[in-house]
């Protein structure tokens, strides 16, 4: 799974509404898109927020991380 999938899935999986994701990632409905389908990557500080907001971890990067 690609990290925006990944994103994406846990996004849904909160219940999170899209204008949250969109504040968190700084941008709107095309650039959250280009995240999901991973033509844009998101900031660390973004990440951090992201989690921060789920509180769940993303396993794409724990898993390069270890």
């Amino acid at each position: 799974m690609t990290l925006g999938a990944e994103l994406e899935n846990i996004r849904r999986q909160c219940k999170m509404p899209l204008y949250v994701a969109y504040l968190i990632f700084e941008t709107n409905e095309i650039g959250y898109h280009q995240i999901v389908t991973g033509r844009q990557k998101p900031t660390i500080l973004q990440l951090i927020l992201f989690i921060d907001t789920t509180h769940v971890p993303i396993m794409s990067i724990m898993n390069k991380v270890i």
